[in-house]
């Protein structure tokens, strides 16, 4: 994997409403994964989770994560990497409204408004990458 100098996600996958796969060690220690809604801002990656989520305590526990934004179509291209999260109470709702924005857009859904019901519960999750690793199968798949 390659150190992480300001590289930007964005041109590497391109449909920009994949969810991030997030790797994290549980209570016991076992390895999970879970996907989330995610936005790059200024070198970080923000996700928001209901302060309650189990994800938030596990986080907080061991920070240590990685992380893979990609396609499940061919051709298989997108970015992973490890890296260090963080819990910010104070960012859950700024995040979540842009999570909406981008996942949602501007269309009332029902699920719009159960998210909105629920925002002042909302933590953000901030994820300051260390390393990452980009691929794109696109020459080699170019006739799957």
């Amino acid at each position: 994997m390659q150190e992480l100098q300001n590289q930007n996600f964005d041109p590497i996958v391109s449909d920009t409403k994949i969810p991030i796969r997030l790797g994290f060690l549980n209570s016991e220690g076992v390895p999970n994964i879970i996907s989330l809604w995610y936005e790059q801002i200024d070198g970080k990656i923000f996700c928001a989770t209901q302060k309650t989520a189990k994800i938030v305590t596990y986080l907080e526990k061991n920070p240590e994560c990685g992380f893979e934004i990609a396609a499940d179509k061919p051709p298989y291209k997108g970015t992973r990497g490890s890296g260090v999260a963080k819990i910010v109470e104070d960012r859950g709702e700024e995040i979540l409204n842009i999570l909406m924005k981008k996942y949602l857009g501007d269309k009332v859904s029902t699920l719009q408004k159960i998210l909105k019901k629920n925002i002042r519960n909302e933590v953000a999750i901030e994820i300051t990458p260390k390393k990452l690793f980009h691929y794109d199968y696109s020459t080699r798949m170019k006739d799957v």
